[in-house]
């Protein structure tokens, strides 16, 4: 029997005002993701400097704001720059893409088309690969703190559902497609020799990619890709052991049925209490900031994105075997160095880094650490640049 009626009326979509209202049985989970919104704003900071002492970590910070006051504080927070998303997406370009020939074609034959910004000799660029849910546009911050386009040549891009890309609904988002985009786009753009810098999930992208270079070495193929000079990864996941996601995070939003994921993000309210859990608590987040964000996910009706793309822990958990950064650190350390580095109040893959230091620290891993939540491209732009500029000298002065 359909569902549309019959013996289940309560399933039926009745019209308000010409709109479709929320189905009844979607509505205990709206109301568990924004009661757990509000529970967020009054509590995860507090738990958060419990949970990871970050205010004896960097008691300075107390400090600076005990010495100068909230004046000075919300005069720097005026002050600081907010990045245009229209501005970001004006500077770049797309290009097509048939994600089932896992190939870029031209524009006016391609399924789908993807955002890419570049500077430089791309042959040789530093590829940055996006976080989770902003995109390349996390990068915005960053970029003007990093050596220009002569000295350090620069790759952008999007995945599909991300930033300035198409945004297909009924699309397999995934790790190994994430993959498959990257490397056609290296193909696209001629990029000899690269190296990685990958934020959030796409740390994930990185190991599937160096995995897929061990398995095609083995059946006697060409590894796929550019010669690597070395790996960089931020607040990304390594460990199928490490991963923390608070359970009103990505756990839940990968669960949301698809009629409620096309609502997320409509309210500006409720898509800040959201996000919330992205800062650390000593970062004061101005409406500016997150309206951007904002209307960088909601880009080509994009917003349910944060849901259909939230499944990437899971993709992880299913092919640990696969992405196992000790093994793949192991393979590689002699090849090129690797840099893992990760944020204090990071709720999300905090406990990566210390499993980092405890299993291959030893092994000449670098390890690196931030003040800040998981945002570091938001909130420590700067640092995370010069820490980004200084692992690429030192892999010129390795050649």
């Amino acid at each position: 029997m359909s569902r549309s009626g019959g013996c289940w009326p309560w399933l039926k979509k009745p019209e308000l005002h010409g709109m479709t209202a929320i189905p009844i049985i979607y509505l205990p989970v709206l109301m568990i993701t924004h009661i757990a919104a509000f529970y967020l704003l009054a509590r995860v900071p507090r738990l958060q400097a419990a949970r990871y002492g970050n205010v004896c970590r960097y008691p300075e910070r107390k400090t600076y704001m005990t010495s100068f006051g909230s004046a000075f504080s919300n005069a720097a927070i005026r002050m600081r720059s907010t990045p245009s998303a229209d501005v970001w997406f004006a500077g770049g370009e797309h290009i097509g893409y048939d994600p089932k020939a896992r190939l870029t074609v031209q524009a006016e034959d391609a399924p789908l088309e993807v955002f890419l910004r570049r500077e430089g000799n791309v042959a040789h660029a530093v590829s940055f690969l996006p976080g989770f849910p902003d995109g390349s546009f996390g990068w915005a911050k960053v970029l003007s703190h990093l050596p220009n386009a002569s000295r350090m040549p620069k790759l952008f891009f999007d995945y599909v559902g991300m930033g300035d890309s198409d945004k297909p609904k009924d699309y397999a988002y995934s790790t190994a497609e994430r993959t498959d985009l990257v490397e056609a786009i290296w193909r696209e753009l001629s990029v000899k020799s690269t190296t990685l810098v990958a934020f959030d999930f796409s740390s994930l992208v990185v190991l599937e990619h160096l995995c897929r270079r061990l398995e095609r070495a083995e059946r006697g193929e060409s590894v796929g890709g550019p010669d690597i000079r070395g790996v960089f990864i931020f607040n990304g996941g390594l460990f199928t052991d490490g991963h923390s996601h608070p359970w009103y995070t990505t756990p839940i939003l990968r669960r949301l049925p698809t009629r409620a994921r096309k609502r997320l993000g409509r309210s500006f309210t409720m898509f800040k209490m959201m996000m919330g859990v992205m800062w650390s608590k000593g970062y004061q987040v101005t409406d500016a900031e997150v309206r951007e964000l904002q209307s960088t996910l909601a880009r080509h009706d994009g917003s349910f994105y944060t849901a259909a793309g939230a499944g990437f822990v899971a993709d992880h958990k299913a092919q640990g075997d696969r992405l196992d950064f000790s093994s793949l650190f192991k393979a590689y350390r002699d090849q090129f160095p690797f840099l893992v580095g990760g944020s204090n109040e990071d709720p999300f893959e905090h406990r990566q880094v210390d499993l980092a230091e405890e299993r291959l620290g030893e092994l000449g891993l670098q390890i690196e650490r931030l003040p800040g939540g998981h945002l570091t491209t938001n909130e420590q732009p700067e640092a995370l640049a010069a820490l980004i500029a200084k692992f690429e000298r030192g892999l010129s002065t390795m050649a």
